[in-house]
This record gives C-alpha cells, sequence and structure tokens, in this order.
C-alpha cells in the first residue's frame, strides 16, 4: 500500500517482503521501495541466471532489463488508470476497457496495414519476375522482424508533401541502414505499390 512504501521511504517501516514482492506504480523505478523489489529480485535471479543462459551477464545488465519490465508494466497499468475528461467527469471502468480494445484494435489495423505492404512488394516482383525478388524478400524479413515501428516517420502539416521514413540509429540493427534505405528509396520511386 501507498502507507508501507512511504514509510519504507522514510525510514520508519519494513521494506519489500520477498515472498509477496509488488511494486509501487505510482513512483518511478528510482524509488526507494522500488529500488528495493529490484534488489530483492536481483538475489533471487542470482541463483536462477545460470540455467536460464549460457552467455554470462552482468548484475548490471540484469538490473536493466528489470527497470525496463518496470517500465513497460508502469506504462500499461497507467493506461489503464480511468482518465479525467473535460467536464471533470471520470471514465467509468467500461468506457476504459472500450478505449483499451480501441487502441489495441488500431495497433492491430497498423500492423495488418503495414503486413499487407510488405507482401504487396514482393507480390509485384514475383509477378515481374524480378532479378532482385530474393533481396525483397529478404528485406521484407527484415521489416517483419523490426515490426511496424521499426522506421520512424515525420509527418508535416503542408499539402503536397509525403511521408518520409527515416531509419533510427539502434545499436543492434545498424549493420541493415544500407537495406532500409534501399526500401525507402524504392518507395520514393514506386509508391503505388506500397
Amino acid at each position: 500500500s501507498d502507507q508501507v512504501a512511504k514509510a519504507f521511504a522514510e525510514g520508519t517501516g519494513p521494506g519489500p517482503d520477498p515472498s509477496h514482492l509488488q511494486w509501487d506504480f505510482k513512483h518511478p523505478a528510482s524509488s526507494p521501495w522500488n529500488q528495493a523489489v529490484i534488489s530483492q529480485l536481483m538475489c533471487l535471479l542470482v541463483d536462477m541466471r545460470q540455467k536460464w543462459t549460457v552467455e554470462t551477464r552482468s548484475d548490471q545488465y540484469w538490473i536493466t532489463k528489470i527497470t525496463q519490465k518496470f517500465v513497460r508494466i508502469k506504462r500499461h497499468v497507467d493506461r489503464a488508470k480511468p482518465r479525467v475528461r473535460d467536464n471533470l467527469s471520470v471514465e467509468t471502468s467500461a468506457e476504459v476497457a472500450a478505449r483499451l480494445a480501441n487502441v489495441k484494435d488500431e495497433t492491430l489495423k497498423k500492423a495488418r496495414r503495414d503486413m499487407r505492404q510488405r507482401t504487396s512488394m514482393v507480390a509485384v516482383k514475383e509477378a515481374k519476375g524480378d532479378d532482385d525478388l530474393v533481396a525483397w524478400q529478404f528485406l521484407s524479413s527484415i521489416i517483419t522482424t523490426l515490426g511496424g515501428d521499426g522506421m520512424s516517420s515525420e509527418d508535416s502539416d503542408g499539402e503536397g508533401t509525403e511521408t518520409v521514413y527515416f531509419t533510427r540509429s539502434l545499436p543492434w540493427r545498424r549493420d541493415i541502414i544500407k537495406e532500409l534505405n534501399l526500401i525507402d528509396q524504392q518507395r520514393l520511386q514506386d509508391s503505388s505499390i506500397f
């Protein structure tokens, strides 16, 4: 509860119970309570991690992974909270469920649209019998692996402009920037196939 976490932060109460760990989603991962939970999880992880992975990782690596997981869960918890409307009324639980369902539907629609765009490019290459079909199948697999948000887009409010995609320089995909730029160039040359 809030009082238990607050008392722990002030040094007047006990910390998290190792047999019943709970996050404090009202505060960031850096809060004393959540840091204590991360510490408890690390103690549990020390014994178990040798069974999970062949590659050894530092404690800081695992602390970072646990913290990232907390942030993702907190984001979902925050999205599921009722929102206050303009007229200062609060969403009902049914309205929250409907809003979350709409967000999920939109995400799935985007994923289906992205998949259709990827497969249409390969289909055009197959129909034409192009020599670079294998390359485009490979590029399609890269885009599928990266997911719909693998490339960021920047939109402009101006008329007559088109969306331009810029690759994000993430460390695990630096070796494919040339291929992603090739996809962008092809899209600009023949936008009807995307």
